[in-house]
């Protein structure tokens, strides 16, 4: 255990003393989000709102044609069940759903709206309440004709930076345990490091152990590093808690560390070992689901997503921020994280090599 622990406090050191090491695993997923964050994660304000019973009168008939004149307002009416179901998904901002009144001369107008996003259904729903106050203006001998009430719904919509930022985590601890890593250990065993670690009383699995936990420890920082940011800056949700979402980051990091044990066991030298890991990172940048939805791939290429690691660990990453899920929720995302860490970790067995391969 003592020794175990220097190896910990060594590697430690050696990634902080390694200027390029911490620019990539903790400045550029940072980088990243806020890039993303500004120039993508908010964009212009359209109003789509759906409303119900909008024949119950003539004027609400006139209200409505008045939200379809005005720029920036897309207006749907169907029943109930459909706008609030559209509203539910996110096809939807705001839902009016009139109703009679207390009275032959009013209308009860309840308007829905979307709790996930705050701050731009506030100004949806005072938009709204200008259309009501300028009909109840222009009919001045009756009562209130249009009361409204709010109210807020809980939906499944979220913004494009609440379903990027853990992509953007999964993919960051992805390349810093497979390609760091591989590189890493090809570098150790030409400069005949791991030759004198051999003839030390180090065990292997001392040696491997500690070079993981340290591996796990850094993952953990940097995500706590990248949430932070996104928090503050972007007002990113993090719905689930926060055991559960720590534990799938680091299953997620011994996952791809096995991946890059196993490229450094099979690569001769650092070139070899940074083309099979570039080889093996870049398909699952782009077809791990972290910058879209892998639903909107063709259907051709939708079975490959399904055999990507990353995918998982990125959804199942989604799934505890986003939807406020547990680890047993997403038991399929753990599973195949295991699953990877344990071929990673026999394969890695079967071809670690101490010196390096001669040519």
């Amino acid at each position: 255990m003592k020794a175990l622990r220097y190896m910990v406090i060594a590697n430690l050191k050696m990634t902080v003393r390694n200027r390029a090491a911490l620019f990539w695993l903790l400045a550029f997923p940072v980088i990243f989000i806020v890039l993303f964050g500004f120039f993508l994660g908010n964009g212009d304000f359209n109003l789509t709102v759906g409303v119900v019973g909008d024949d119950i009168n003539p004027m609400v008939t006139q209200v409505v044609e008045q939200m379809r004149s005005v720029d920036g307002f897309t207006v749907n009416t169907g029943t109930e069940t459909d706008e609030m179901a559209a509203l539910d998904e996110g096809d939807r901002d705001l839902v009016v759903v009139f109703s009679p009144g207390a009275n032959p001369e009013q209308v009860a107008a309840t308007i829905y709206y979307n709790q996930s996003n705050p701050q731009e259904s506030q100004i949806a729903v005072a938009a709204i309440r200008q259309f009501f106050s300028e009909a109840n203006q222009a009919m001045t001998n009756a009562p209130e004709p249009i009361v409204a009430t709010v109210q807020g719904v809980d939906t499944k919509d979220i913004r494009y930076i609440d379903f990027l930022v853990p992509g953007i985590l999964a993919m960051s601890i992805m390349t810093s345990g497979l390609m760091g890593l591989s590189s890493t250990f090809v570098t150790y065993r030409e400069r005949g490091i791991l030759r004198r670690i051999k003839a030390t009383p180090f065990s292997l699995l001392s040696f491997i152990g500690a070079r993981i936990f340290t591996q796990v420890l850094i993952a953990v920082a940097q995500a706590v590093i990248v949430l932070t940011i996104a928090v503050l800056l972007f007002d990113v949700k993090i719905s689930g808690d926060l055991i559960s979402l720590l534990v799938m980051i680091a299953l997620g990091s011994l996952a791809f560390l096995a991946i890059g044990f196993f490229v450094s066991g099979i690569a001769r030298n650092q070139e070899v070992a940074d083309s099979v890991a570039n080889a093996i990172s870049f398909p699952m940048m782009f077809l791990g689901g972290v910058f879209f939805p892998m639903d909107l791939a063709p259907a051709w290429m939708q079975p490959i997503t399904k055999i990507i690691p990353l995918t998982y660990f990125a959804n199942g990453l989604r799934d505890i921020m986003i939807q406020g899920d547990t680890l047993v929720s997403v038991w399929t995302s753990v599973l195949v994280m295991l699953v990877t860490a344990a071929i990673g970790v026999a394969l890695s067995v079967r071809f670690f090599r101490w010196e390096a391969q001669s040519v």
